[in-house]
Protein backbone atom coordinates (compact mmCIF):
# COMPACT_ATOMS: atom_id res chain seq x y z
CA UNK A 1 0.00 0.00 0.00
CA UNK A 2 1.46 3.39 -0.94
CA UNK A 3 1.80 6.29 1.51
CA UNK A 4 -1.26 8.14 0.22
CA UNK A 5 -3.52 5.11 0.57
CA UNK A 6 -2.06 4.33 3.99
CA UNK A 7 -2.90 7.82 5.21
CA UNK A 8 -6.38 7.52 3.72
CA UNK A 9 -6.94 4.43 5.86
CA UNK A 10 -5.59 6.28 8.88
CA UNK A 11 -7.92 9.23 8.33
CA UNK A 12 -10.93 6.93 7.86
CA UNK A 13 -9.99 5.03 11.01
CA UNK A 14 -9.71 8.28 12.95
CA UNK A 15 -13.26 9.15 12.07
CA UNK A 16 -14.56 5.77 13.26
CA UNK A 17 -12.58 5.79 16.48
CA UNK A 18 -13.09 9.35 17.63
CA UNK A 19 -16.10 11.57 17.84
CA UNK A 20 -18.84 11.53 15.27
CA UNK A 21 -17.64 12.10 11.71
CA UNK A 22 -16.83 15.68 10.85
CA UNK A 23 -19.86 16.07 8.65
CA UNK A 24 -22.01 13.15 9.71
CA UNK A 25 -24.84 15.49 10.59
CA UNK A 26 -25.40 16.33 6.95
CA UNK A 27 -24.67 12.97 5.33
CA UNK A 28 -27.04 11.37 2.85
CA UNK A 29 -27.34 7.82 1.64
CA UNK A 30 -27.72 6.50 -1.87
CA UNK A 31 -27.46 8.47 -5.09
CA UNK A 32 -27.03 12.22 -4.80
CA UNK A 33 -30.14 14.29 -5.26
CA UNK A 34 -28.20 16.98 -7.14
CA UNK A 35 -24.83 17.88 -8.52
CA UNK A 36 -22.50 20.28 -6.71
CA UNK A 37 -23.66 23.11 -8.95
CA UNK A 38 -26.13 24.53 -6.45
CA UNK A 39 -29.31 23.42 -8.26
CA UNK A 40 -31.84 21.14 -6.58
CA UNK A 41 -31.41 20.32 -2.91
CA UNK A 42 -29.33 18.10 -0.68
CA UNK A 43 -26.77 17.97 2.09
CA UNK A 44 -24.03 20.59 2.22
CA UNK A 45 -20.83 21.15 4.18
CA UNK A 46 -17.88 23.48 4.06
CA UNK A 47 -14.59 23.54 5.93
CA UNK A 48 -12.51 26.69 5.81
CA UNK A 49 -12.29 30.31 6.86
CA UNK A 50 -15.02 32.71 7.95
CA UNK A 51 -15.04 35.49 5.35
CA UNK A 52 -18.04 37.48 6.53
CA UNK A 53 -21.24 37.70 8.55
CA UNK A 54 -24.92 38.44 8.00
CA UNK A 55 -25.43 34.74 8.67
CA UNK A 56 -21.99 33.10 8.20
CA UNK A 57 -19.87 33.15 5.06
CA UNK A 58 -17.33 30.32 4.78
CA UNK A 59 -14.87 30.45 1.88
CA UNK A 60 -17.16 33.13 0.44
CA UNK A 61 -20.33 31.01 0.58
CA UNK A 62 -23.29 32.13 2.67
CA UNK A 63 -24.91 29.78 5.18
CA UNK A 64 -28.10 30.90 6.95
CA UNK A 65 -27.70 30.38 10.70
CA UNK A 66 -31.09 31.27 12.18
CA UNK A 67 -31.53 27.73 13.56
CA UNK A 68 -27.89 26.75 13.95
CA UNK A 69 -26.02 25.47 16.98
CA UNK A 70 -22.49 26.74 17.57
CA UNK A 71 -19.44 25.11 19.14
CA UNK A 72 -16.53 27.46 19.80
CA UNK A 73 -13.24 25.99 21.00
CA UNK A 74 -15.02 22.87 22.24
CA UNK A 75 -17.71 24.74 24.18
CA UNK A 76 -21.30 25.63 23.35
CA UNK A 77 -21.38 29.18 22.00
CA UNK A 78 -23.11 31.60 19.67
CA UNK A 79 -22.45 33.39 16.42
CA UNK A 80 -21.28 36.45 18.36
CA UNK A 81 -18.29 34.40 19.60
CA UNK A 82 -16.98 34.04 16.04
CA UNK A 83 -14.76 36.46 14.14
CA UNK A 84 -13.74 36.85 10.51
CA UNK A 85 -10.64 34.75 9.89
CA UNK A 86 -11.55 31.94 12.27
CA UNK A 87 -11.60 28.44 10.80
CA UNK A 88 -14.85 26.50 11.01
CA UNK A 89 -16.69 23.48 9.73
CA UNK A 90 -20.32 24.02 8.74
CA UNK A 91 -22.81 21.17 8.33
CA UNK A 92 -26.23 21.66 6.82
CA UNK A 93 -28.20 21.57 3.60
CA UNK A 94 -28.92 23.54 0.46
CA UNK A 95 -31.98 24.22 -1.64
CA UNK A 96 -31.18 25.87 -4.94
CA UNK A 97 -28.72 28.65 -4.16
CA UNK A 98 -29.74 28.89 -0.49
CA UNK A 99 -27.60 27.16 2.13
CA UNK A 100 -28.58 26.60 5.76
CA UNK A 101 -26.28 25.51 8.58
CA UNK A 102 -27.45 23.10 11.24
CA UNK A 103 -24.11 23.18 13.08
CA UNK A 104 -21.11 25.51 13.03
CA UNK A 105 -17.95 24.30 14.76
CA UNK A 106 -14.82 26.38 15.37
CA UNK A 107 -11.48 25.06 16.62
CA UNK A 108 -8.11 26.67 17.23
CA UNK A 109 -5.00 25.25 15.61
CA UNK A 110 -2.95 26.04 18.71
CA UNK A 111 -3.46 27.86 22.00
CA UNK A 112 -0.37 28.46 24.06
CA UNK A 113 2.70 30.45 24.97
CA UNK A 114 4.54 32.56 22.41
CA UNK A 115 8.12 31.27 22.46
CA UNK A 116 9.60 33.55 19.80
CA UNK A 117 8.68 36.12 17.15
CA UNK A 118 10.69 36.46 13.93
CA UNK A 119 12.45 39.77 13.43
CA UNK A 120 10.81 40.20 10.00
CA UNK A 121 7.33 39.74 11.49
CA UNK A 122 6.28 36.93 9.15
CA UNK A 123 6.35 34.06 11.65
CA UNK A 124 6.29 33.16 15.32
CA UNK A 125 6.64 29.98 17.38
CA UNK A 126 3.75 29.06 19.64
CA UNK A 127 4.19 26.00 21.85
CA UNK A 128 6.51 24.31 19.38
CA UNK A 129 4.42 25.16 16.31
CA UNK A 130 5.77 27.44 13.58
CA UNK A 131 3.02 29.92 12.69
CA UNK A 132 3.36 31.74 9.38
CA UNK A 133 1.78 35.14 8.70
CA UNK A 134 0.85 36.61 5.32
CA UNK A 135 -1.31 39.42 4.02
CA UNK A 136 -4.50 37.38 4.53
CA UNK A 137 -3.85 36.78 8.25
CA UNK A 138 -6.19 38.81 10.45
CA UNK A 139 -4.72 39.97 13.76
CA UNK A 140 -7.12 40.89 16.55
CA UNK A 141 -7.08 44.39 17.98
CA UNK A 142 -6.20 43.01 21.43
CA UNK A 143 -2.65 42.68 20.07
CA UNK A 144 -1.13 46.20 20.11
CA UNK A 145 -1.00 47.72 16.66
CA UNK A 146 -2.33 44.43 15.28
CA UNK A 147 1.33 43.55 14.86
CA UNK A 148 2.76 40.26 16.10
CA UNK A 149 6.09 41.97 16.78
CA UNK A 150 4.35 43.60 19.75
CA UNK A 151 3.83 40.20 21.37
CA UNK A 152 6.16 39.42 24.27
CA UNK A 153 7.87 36.04 23.88
CA UNK A 154 7.83 34.00 27.07
CA UNK A 155 4.94 36.02 28.51
CA UNK A 156 2.04 36.35 26.06
CA UNK A 157 -0.34 33.55 25.18
CA UNK A 158 -2.25 33.47 21.90
CA UNK A 159 -4.97 31.55 20.12
CA UNK A 160 -4.22 30.81 16.48
CA UNK A 161 -6.78 29.78 13.87
CA UNK A 162 -5.37 28.55 10.60
CA UNK A 163 -4.61 25.78 8.16
CA UNK A 164 -2.57 22.95 9.66
CA UNK A 165 0.24 21.38 7.70
CA UNK A 166 2.65 18.58 8.51
CA UNK A 167 5.70 19.03 10.75
CA UNK A 168 4.02 21.51 13.10
CA UNK A 169 3.44 24.22 10.48
CA UNK A 170 0.37 26.46 10.69
CA UNK A 171 -0.62 29.09 8.15
CA UNK A 172 -2.47 31.55 10.36
CA UNK A 173 -5.81 33.02 9.30
CA UNK A 174 -6.58 34.69 12.67
CA UNK A 175 -4.50 35.42 15.78
CA UNK A 176 -5.66 36.90 19.07
CA UNK A 177 -4.08 37.27 22.48
CA UNK A 178 -5.52 34.95 25.12
CA UNK A 179 -5.98 37.01 28.26
CA UNK A 180 -7.72 34.60 30.67
CA UNK A 181 -8.61 30.92 30.92
CA UNK A 182 -5.62 29.60 29.02
CA UNK A 183 -5.81 25.88 28.17
CA UNK A 184 -2.68 24.68 26.36
CA UNK A 185 -3.91 22.78 23.32
CA UNK A 186 -2.74 21.91 19.83
CA UNK A 187 -3.91 20.02 16.76
CA UNK A 188 -1.57 18.40 14.29
CA UNK A 189 0.11 15.34 12.83
CA UNK A 190 1.89 12.92 15.16
CA UNK A 191 5.51 12.00 14.61
CA UNK A 192 8.18 10.21 16.66
CA UNK A 193 5.62 8.28 18.69
CA UNK A 194 7.30 6.14 21.35
CA UNK A 195 4.85 4.05 23.34
CA UNK A 196 7.56 2.98 25.80
CA UNK A 197 8.05 6.54 27.04
CA UNK A 198 4.43 7.55 26.34
CA UNK A 199 5.54 10.50 24.20
CA UNK A 200 5.21 11.83 20.68
CA UNK A 201 5.89 15.08 18.89
CA UNK A 202 3.86 17.63 16.93
CA UNK A 203 6.35 19.93 15.29
CA UNK A 204 9.02 20.54 17.94
CA UNK A 205 6.51 20.08 20.76
CA UNK A 206 6.97 16.96 22.87
CA UNK A 207 3.68 15.55 24.17
CA UNK A 208 3.85 13.46 27.34
CA UNK A 209 0.64 11.44 27.66
CA UNK A 210 1.39 8.96 30.46
CA UNK A 211 -1.40 10.39 32.63
CA UNK A 212 -3.74 11.45 29.84
CA UNK A 213 -7.10 10.12 28.74
CA UNK A 214 -6.31 8.26 25.50
CA UNK A 215 -9.44 6.11 25.47
CA UNK A 216 -10.37 7.14 21.92
CA UNK A 217 -6.89 6.40 20.55
CA UNK A 218 -5.61 3.00 19.39
CA UNK A 219 -3.72 1.05 22.06
CA UNK A 220 -0.16 2.48 21.96
CA UNK A 221 2.28 0.10 20.32
CA UNK A 222 5.69 1.32 19.24
CA UNK A 223 5.19 4.15 16.77
CA UNK A 224 1.67 3.21 15.68
CA UNK A 225 0.28 6.73 16.14
CA UNK A 226 2.68 8.30 13.66
CA UNK A 227 0.87 10.16 10.88
CA UNK A 228 -2.40 10.45 12.79
CA UNK A 229 -4.09 13.80 13.12
CA UNK A 230 -4.87 14.45 16.77
CA UNK A 231 -5.99 17.07 19.25
CA UNK A 232 -4.02 17.44 22.47
CA UNK A 233 -5.16 19.27 25.60
CA UNK A 234 -3.06 19.78 28.71
CA UNK A 235 -2.60 21.75 31.88
CA UNK A 236 1.16 22.36 31.92
CA UNK A 237 3.54 23.56 29.22
CA UNK A 238 7.27 23.74 29.94
CA UNK A 239 8.81 26.24 27.55
CA UNK A 240 12.40 25.31 28.46
CA UNK A 241 11.90 21.78 27.07
CA UNK A 242 8.94 22.58 24.75
CA UNK A 243 6.89 19.85 26.46
CA UNK A 244 3.20 19.67 27.24
CA UNK A 245 1.81 17.38 29.94
CA UNK A 246 -1.32 16.13 28.22
CA UNK A 247 -4.62 15.50 29.96
CA UNK A 248 -6.34 14.21 26.84
CA UNK A 249 -5.27 12.99 23.40
CA UNK A 250 -7.96 12.19 20.86
CA UNK A 251 -8.16 11.61 17.13
CA UNK A 252 -9.31 14.75 15.38
CA UNK A 253 -12.70 13.85 13.96
CA UNK A 254 -12.16 14.66 10.33
CA UNK A 255 -12.76 11.14 9.09
CA UNK A 256 -15.92 11.09 6.93
CA UNK A 257 -18.32 8.23 6.52
CA UNK A 258 -21.54 9.59 4.97
CA UNK A 259 -22.10 10.86 1.47
CA UNK A 260 -22.47 14.64 1.12
CA UNK A 261 -24.00 16.20 -1.97
CA UNK A 262 -22.12 19.50 -1.87
CA UNK A 263 -18.85 19.70 0.03
CA UNK A 264 -16.04 22.25 -0.06
CA UNK A 265 -12.71 22.09 1.74
CA UNK A 266 -9.93 24.67 1.84
CA UNK A 267 -6.40 24.18 3.12
CA UNK A 268 -2.94 22.91 2.29
CA UNK A 269 -2.12 19.75 0.36
CA UNK A 270 -0.56 17.25 2.78
CA UNK A 271 -0.29 14.27 0.38
CA UNK A 272 -0.26 14.07 -3.42
CA UNK A 273 0.04 11.14 -5.77
CA UNK A 274 1.26 11.25 -9.38
CA UNK A 275 -1.13 12.76 -11.96
CA UNK A 276 -2.53 10.67 -14.80
CA UNK A 277 -3.79 13.18 -17.33
CA UNK A 278 -6.10 15.42 -15.31
CA UNK A 279 -6.73 12.71 -12.71
CA UNK A 280 -4.90 12.86 -9.39
CA UNK A 281 -5.48 11.68 -5.83
CA UNK A 282 -4.40 14.10 -3.14
CA UNK A 283 -5.29 15.19 0.38
CA UNK A 284 -6.22 18.65 1.65
CA UNK A 285 -5.31 18.58 5.35
CA UNK A 286 -7.05 15.25 6.13
CA UNK A 287 -9.68 15.14 3.37
CA UNK A 288 -8.98 12.77 0.42
CA UNK A 289 -9.70 14.43 -2.94
CA UNK A 290 -9.80 12.98 -6.45
CA UNK A 291 -10.03 14.87 -9.73
CA UNK A 292 -11.56 13.42 -12.88
CA UNK A 293 -11.28 14.12 -16.59
CA UNK A 294 -14.12 16.66 -16.22
CA UNK A 295 -12.74 18.50 -13.17
CA UNK A 296 -12.25 22.23 -13.77
CA UNK A 297 -8.85 23.59 -12.69
CA UNK A 298 -8.85 27.26 -11.66
CA UNK A 299 -5.61 29.17 -11.37
CA UNK A 300 -3.27 26.24 -12.00
CA UNK A 301 -2.72 22.85 -13.61
CA UNK A 302 -2.77 19.29 -12.33
CA UNK A 303 1.04 19.06 -12.12
CA UNK A 304 1.01 21.96 -9.65
CA UNK A 305 -0.95 19.93 -7.09
CA UNK A 306 1.96 19.21 -4.77
CA UNK A 307 2.49 18.94 -1.03
CA UNK A 308 2.36 22.44 0.43
CA UNK A 309 0.10 23.99 -2.22
CA UNK A 310 -2.85 25.94 -0.80
CA UNK A 311 -6.06 24.90 -2.54
CA UNK A 312 -9.78 24.49 -2.29
CA UNK A 313 -11.86 21.71 -3.78
CA UNK A 314 -15.60 21.41 -4.23
CA UNK A 315 -17.71 18.49 -5.29
CA UNK A 316 -19.53 15.48 -3.91
CA UNK A 317 -18.16 13.42 -1.05
CA UNK A 318 -18.90 9.77 -1.84
CA UNK A 319 -18.33 8.43 1.68
CA UNK A 320 -14.54 8.17 1.43
CA UNK A 321 -13.30 10.75 -1.10
CA UNK A 322 -14.26 14.19 -2.34
CA UNK A 323 -14.83 13.85 -6.09
CA UNK A 324 -13.92 17.32 -7.26
CA UNK A 325 -16.13 19.26 -9.63
CA UNK A 326 -13.54 22.00 -9.53
CA UNK A 327 -10.31 22.77 -7.71
CA UNK A 328 -8.86 26.21 -7.15
CA UNK A 329 -5.30 27.25 -6.39
CA UNK A 330 -5.33 29.81 -3.58
CA UNK A 331 -1.77 31.02 -4.12
CA UNK A 332 -2.46 33.88 -6.49
CA UNK A 333 1.11 34.93 -7.33
CA UNK A 334 2.82 33.49 -10.39
CA UNK A 335 6.10 34.92 -11.65
CA UNK A 336 8.47 33.86 -14.41
CA UNK A 337 11.78 35.21 -15.59
CA UNK A 338 15.55 35.12 -15.24
CA UNK A 339 17.18 35.41 -11.83
CA UNK A 340 18.88 38.76 -11.41
CA UNK A 341 20.19 38.33 -7.86
CA UNK A 342 19.97 35.55 -5.31
CA UNK A 343 20.64 35.60 -1.57
CA UNK A 344 20.24 33.24 1.36
CA UNK A 345 16.45 33.52 1.35
CA UNK A 346 15.50 36.05 -1.33
CA UNK A 347 15.54 36.28 -5.12
CA UNK A 348 15.08 39.15 -7.56
CA UNK A 349 13.87 38.53 -11.13
CA UNK A 350 15.02 40.56 -14.12
CA UNK A 351 12.30 42.87 -15.38
CA UNK A 352 10.43 42.79 -12.06
CA UNK A 353 12.38 45.40 -10.07
CA UNK A 354 11.86 45.67 -6.32
CA UNK A 355 9.68 42.55 -6.17
CA UNK A 356 11.08 40.48 -3.30
CA UNK A 357 10.76 36.72 -3.83
CA UNK A 358 11.17 35.17 -0.37
CA UNK A 359 12.11 31.54 0.16
CA UNK A 360 11.54 29.66 3.44
CA UNK A 361 11.80 26.13 4.79
CA UNK A 362 8.45 25.20 3.23
CA UNK A 363 9.39 26.19 -0.34
CA UNK A 364 9.36 23.27 -2.77
CA UNK A 365 11.98 23.14 -5.52
CA UNK A 366 11.37 21.34 -8.82
CA UNK A 367 14.36 20.35 -10.97
CA UNK A 368 16.69 22.32 -8.70
CA UNK A 369 17.55 23.43 -5.18
CA UNK A 370 18.22 26.86 -3.70
CA UNK A 371 21.96 26.18 -3.55
CA UNK A 372 21.98 25.12 -7.21
CA UNK A 373 20.31 28.26 -8.54
CA UNK A 374 22.38 31.11 -9.91
CA UNK A 375 21.99 34.43 -11.66
CA UNK A 376 20.64 33.99 -15.19
CA UNK A 377 18.66 30.82 -14.45
CA UNK A 378 15.10 30.94 -15.81
CA UNK A 379 12.55 30.11 -13.13
CA UNK A 380 8.80 29.88 -12.61
CA UNK A 381 7.51 30.86 -9.16
CA UNK A 382 4.23 30.24 -7.37
CA UNK A 383 3.46 31.90 -4.05
CA UNK A 384 1.26 34.20 -2.05
CA UNK A 385 1.44 37.89 -1.18
CA UNK A 386 3.44 38.73 1.94
CA UNK A 387 3.18 42.53 1.71
CA UNK A 388 2.93 45.21 -0.95
CA UNK A 389 6.02 44.14 -2.91
CA UNK A 390 7.00 40.72 -1.56
CA UNK A 391 6.01 37.13 -2.19
CA UNK A 392 6.26 34.09 0.07
CA UNK A 393 7.29 31.35 -2.35
CA UNK A 394 5.70 27.93 -2.15
CA UNK A 395 7.28 26.50 -5.30
CA UNK A 396 10.18 27.29 -7.62
CA UNK A 397 10.65 25.41 -10.88
CA UNK A 398 13.82 25.63 -12.93
CA UNK A 399 12.95 26.06 -16.63
CA UNK A 400 14.99 25.98 -19.79
CA UNK A 401 16.42 29.30 -21.02
CA UNK A 402 13.77 31.73 -22.25
CA UNK A 403 13.06 35.45 -22.48
CA UNK A 404 9.49 35.19 -21.13
CA UNK A 405 8.52 37.39 -18.19
CA UNK A 406 5.24 36.81 -16.33
CA UNK A 407 3.67 38.85 -13.55
CA UNK A 408 0.45 37.57 -11.98
CA UNK A 409 -1.19 38.90 -8.84
CA UNK A 410 -4.03 40.99 -7.41
CA UNK A 411 -4.25 44.50 -8.84
CA UNK A 412 -3.27 47.17 -6.30
CA UNK A 413 -4.19 50.27 -8.32
CA UNK A 414 -5.19 51.43 -11.81
CA UNK A 415 -4.14 54.76 -13.30
CA UNK A 416 -4.97 55.23 -16.95
CA UNK A 417 -3.24 52.40 -18.82
CA UNK A 418 -1.00 51.60 -15.83
CA UNK A 419 -1.83 48.56 -13.70
CA UNK A 420 0.06 48.09 -10.42
CA UNK A 421 0.82 44.57 -9.11
CA UNK A 422 3.27 43.93 -6.25
CA UNK A 423 4.09 47.66 -6.29
CA UNK A 424 5.28 47.32 -9.89
CA UNK A 425 3.52 49.65 -12.32
CA UNK A 426 2.97 48.08 -15.75
CA UNK A 427 2.22 50.31 -18.72
CA UNK A 428 -0.27 48.36 -20.83
CA UNK A 429 -0.40 50.95 -23.63
CA UNK A 430 2.09 48.82 -25.59
CA UNK A 431 -0.31 45.84 -25.57
CA UNK A 432 -2.41 45.54 -28.73
CA UNK A 433 -6.21 45.46 -28.44
CA UNK A 434 -6.48 41.81 -29.45
CA UNK A 435 -4.09 40.73 -26.68
CA UNK A 436 -6.44 41.59 -23.81
CA UNK A 437 -8.14 38.37 -22.71
CA UNK A 438 -10.96 37.41 -20.37
CA UNK A 439 -11.28 34.55 -17.89
CA UNK A 440 -11.59 31.81 -20.49
CA UNK A 441 -8.79 33.06 -22.74
CA UNK A 442 -11.19 34.77 -25.15
CA UNK A 443 -10.20 38.12 -26.63
CA UNK A 444 -12.20 40.92 -24.97
CA UNK A 445 -10.20 44.01 -25.96
CA UNK A 446 -8.77 46.87 -23.95
CA UNK A 447 -12.06 48.62 -23.11
CA UNK A 448 -13.78 45.50 -21.75
CA UNK A 449 -10.63 44.56 -19.84
CA UNK A 450 -10.44 47.90 -18.02
CA UNK A 451 -14.20 47.93 -17.44
CA UNK A 452 -13.76 44.64 -15.56
CA UNK A 453 -10.52 45.20 -13.67
CA UNK A 454 -10.77 46.63 -10.16
CA UNK A 455 -8.48 46.73 -7.15
CA UNK A 456 -8.11 43.11 -6.05
CA UNK A 457 -8.83 41.59 -9.47
CA UNK A 458 -6.38 38.80 -10.32
CA UNK A 459 -4.49 39.68 -13.51
CA UNK A 460 -1.65 38.02 -15.42
CA UNK A 461 0.58 40.17 -17.64
CA UNK A 462 3.02 38.53 -20.05
CA UNK A 463 6.03 40.07 -21.74
CA UNK A 464 9.49 39.44 -23.12
CA UNK A 465 12.85 40.61 -21.84
CA UNK A 466 14.59 42.61 -24.55
CA UNK A 467 17.92 44.34 -23.90
CA UNK A 468 17.33 44.31 -20.17
CA UNK A 469 13.80 45.72 -20.17
CA UNK A 470 10.38 44.10 -20.50
CA UNK A 471 8.14 44.62 -23.51
CA UNK A 472 4.65 43.82 -22.19
CA UNK A 473 2.55 42.00 -24.80
CA UNK A 474 -0.50 40.34 -23.23
CA UNK A 475 -2.90 40.97 -20.31
CA UNK A 476 -5.34 38.34 -19.08
CA UNK A 477 -7.98 38.11 -16.36
CA UNK A 478 -7.49 35.15 -14.01
CA UNK A 479 -9.95 33.38 -11.73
Amino acid sequence: MNTLNTLRCVFSLMGMMGLAGLLAACGSEGAPSVSASGSGSGSASASGTITGFGSVFVNGKKFETSGSSFTVDGQSGSQSDLKVGMTVTVNGSFNGNQRSASTVRQKDAVEGLVQSVAADGVSLVVMGQTVFIDNTTLIDDNIPGRNIQNLVAGTDTVEVNGHIRQNGIIQATFIEKKLVGVTPEVRGFVNNHASGSATFRIGTLTVSYSGADISDMPVPNGSNWDGRFVEVKGTTFASATTTIIATRVEPENQGLSNAIDEFEVEGFVTQAGPPNGNVIDFTIETIPVRTTASTEFRGGTVDEIVVGAKMSAEGRFDGSTLIAKHVKFQESIRLEGDIETIGTNAIRIKGLPNVDVKVNSQTEFKNTSLSSLSSGNHIRVRGRVSNANSVIVTRIELRSADDDVDLQGPVQSITGDDVQILSLSVDTSTISNDNFEGLNGQVIGRAAFFNTVKVGTLVKIHGRLVAGSVQWREAELED
